[in-house]
């Protein structure tokens, strides 16, 4: 079981991070603190984020 790196931009601010996507846990935006993703149990649940980009 392999993961990837994914650059998520937050829906509040706009601000790029890049996460692992099997992360397990809460991942918040270091800029406005809204909460990116959720671990869900093996890839992690995006809920105030988008995919701008994946690395492989």
């Amino acid at each position: 079981m392999s993961g990837n790196f994914i650059s998520v931009a937050c829906r509040d601010c706009s601000t790029e991070t890049t996460i692992f996507d099997r992360s397990v846990n809460v991942i918040s935006c270091g800029v406005c603190g809204a909460t990116l993703t959720r671990p869900a149990g093996g890839k992690a649940s995006l809920v105030g984020c988008r995919i701008v980009d994946t690395h492989e």
